[in-house]
C-alpha cells in the first residue's frame, strides 16, 4: 500500500508553497527543485572524480532533457548525452558545448549522424553494424574525424522490469558478445580512417538495486577488452558502463548510494585489471533518474471523488497517462500527499485515477486524510521519465515545467497551447 509521506511528497520545491504554485502556473504541473537537483549532481562527481581515479559523470538526458537542465548539468560539469536530434538541438540550445554531448540511439538517422558529424560531439557510441560505414562516409565527406564508442550487449539481465532490461540477450540494443558481432565490429572500426575508436559501453537498464549487476557488467567489458587487444591490438581508453541507478520508491525499498555505487565499480575495475596487460581505461556512468527524480514533484488538482461499484473509494485528477505514462507502462508508484494536509492522519484508502478514455490508473491504494474535491495532490519523485515521455493523448496538452529556488519559480517549458496541438492537422478544403 502507498502511503502519503510527508518528509519526502512536495518537500522538494525549492522554498515555493504548493499552493501558491498550482494557483499561479495551473496544475497539471511538474517543478524542479534547482537546489535538490545541483546537489546531486555534484554528489555524483564527488562519488567518480575522486583523488586517483580517472572517472566522469555524464547526465543521461532522456530523464528530462529541456534547455535548461541541460545548462545546470553542464554548469554542475556533466557530460551530456543525447539520443536523437532534437536532444542534441536542445542540449546545443541550453549552452552546451558540442564537445560535452555524447550522441546515442539505436536507430541514428542519417540526418542525426550528420548533425553529430557538423557540430563535432564528443563520441557518437556505434550500435549496429550499418552505421559504421555510414558515421565514416559522413565524417569523411565533411573532413572530419569521429570519436567513438561502441556499444556492447553484455547478455546481463538485470533483477528489474523487463521492459526496463537494456541488455538482456533479448535486447535491442548493442553489438552481440555472445557470437563475433563485437569483435567483427571492433575490425570494421579500425578499418575506417574517419573514426577513432576509443571504447567500450553497455548499459544494462533502469532502476537496478544489485550492485553486483555493475561488477559482472565490468567483468564483461574487461574481458572483452583483452580479446579485441589480442586479436587486433586496440587499447580501449574508455569503459562506460552506462547508468540505470535505482532511486528509492514509494514502497520505501532503499536506494544505492552513489559513493556505494562507485565503489563497487572502482573494486571491479581494482579486482578484473589485477595481473592484466591493459592499462586502466577511464570510467564513464551515466546517471539520469537518479540524478533528476527526486528533485520532481507534480501537482494535480482533484477533481472527482467517488465510490467504485466494488466499494473502493476513487479520486480522478486533472492529468494522467499523457503526462505520467509509467504506471501503465511497468507499475511505477509514487509517494502521494494532499498539499497542506501532509501531517494528517490518513482516514482512508484510495485509488487515484487520471482523466483519459482509459483505464488510466496512477497510484493505486494510497492513504489519504479525507481527500476534497478541489484540494491539490503533490506526487513525489517525478523528475524522471514524466515529462519526457508526455504526449497529446485525448488531444490533452503537456503540463508546464517550473525550475524552482530560494522561494522563487520561473517557467522552463511553457504548458503547451490547445492550438500548438491543433496546428498539425492538415485541414480538407471543403
Amino acid at each position: 500500500m502507498t502511503t502519503h509521506n510527508s518528509e519526502r511528497v512536495g518537500e522538494r520545491l525549492g522554498g515555493c508553497d504548493a499552493s501558491t504554485l498550482a494557483a499561479e502556473f495551473g496544475t497539471p504541473l511538474l517543478a524542479i527543485d534547482e537546489v535538490w537537483l545541483r546537489a546531486r549532481m555534484q554528489r555524483f562527481r564527488a562519488a567518480f572524480e575522486r583523488e586517483g581515479r580517472d572517472a566522469c559523470v555524464t547526465y543521461a538526458g532522456k530523464a528530462l532533457l529541456i534547455a535548461a537542465i541541460a545548462r545546470i548539468a553542464n554548469e554542475e560539469g556533466l557530460y551530456v548525452d543525447v539520443c536523437s536530434l532534437g536532444e542534441l538541438e536542445t542540449a546545443l540550445r541550453g549552452g552546451v558545448p558540442a564537445e560535452r554531448c555524447i550522441v546515442h540511439g539505436c536507430y541514428k538517422t542519417r540526418d542525426e549522424l550528420a548533425a553529430a558529424v557538423h557540430h563535432g560531439v564528443r563520441h557518437v557510441v556505434i550500435d549496429h553494424e550499418s552505421e559504421i560505414a555510414a558515421l565514416a562516409d559522413l565524417a569523411r565527406d565533411a573532413s572530419r574525424r569521429v570519436d567513438v564508442l561502441l556499444r556492447l550487449n553484455p547478455s546481463i539481465a538485470a533483477r528489474t522490469h523487463e521492459l526496463i532490461q537494456t541488455a538482456a540477450p533479448a535486447s535491442k540494443f548493442g553489438f552481440s558478445l555472445a557470437d563475433t558481432q563485437a569483435i567483427d565490429a571492433v575490425r570494421a572500426t579500425l578499418a575506417r580512417k574517419e573514426l577513432r575508436l576509443s571504447g567500450i559501453h553497455c548499459h544494462l537498464g533502469s532502476q537496478i538495486h544489485e550492485l553486483q549487476a555493475y561488477a559482472d557488467a565490468i567483468d564483461v567489458m574487461i574481458s572483452f577488452s583483452e580479446i579485441a587487444h589480442r586479436q587486433t591490438g586496440v587499447r580501449f581508453e574508455i569503459v562506460d558502463v552506462g547508468g540505470g541507478l535505482a532511486v528509492g520508491d514509494a514502497d520505501g525499498r532503499a536506494e544505492p548510494s552513489p559513493e556505494a555505487w562507485a565503489d563497487a565499480l572502482f573494486a571491479a575495475l581494482d579486482r578484473r585489471l589485477a595481473g592484466s596487460p591493459l592499462g586502466r581505461p577511464r570510467l564513464y556512468v551515466e546517471p539520469g533518474r537518479s540524478l533528476v527524480a527526486a528533485a520532481g514533484t507534480t501537482l494535480y488538482r482533484i477533481g472527482v471523488r467517488k465510490r467504485l461499484p466494488d466499494g473502493r473509494d476513487a479520486l480522478i485528477v486533472d492529468g494522467g497517462m499523457s503526462d505520467n505514462p509509467r504506471p501503465a507502462l511497468y507499475g511505477a508508484r509514487y509517494g502521494v500527499s494532499i498539499v497542506g494536509r501532509e501531517s494528517d492522519a490518513p482516514t482512508g484508502s484510495f485509488t487515484i485515477f487520471g482523466r483519459h478514455c482509459e483505464t488510466d490508473r496512477l497510484f493505486p491504494d494510497v492513504e489519504l486524510p479525507d481527500p476534497r474535491e478541489g484540494e491539490f495532490l503533490a506526487v513525489a519523485d517525478t523528475g524522471a521519465y514524466t515529462y519526457a515521455m508526455a504526449s497529446n493523448y485525448n488531444r490533452f496538452v503537456r503540463p508546464a515545467v517550473i525550475l524552482a529556488s530560494s522561494g522563487s519559480a520561473r517557467v522552463i517549458a511553457r504548458r503547451e497551447s490547445l492550438d500548438r496541438v491543433l496546428d498539425l492537422d492538415v485541414a480538407e478544403d471543403a
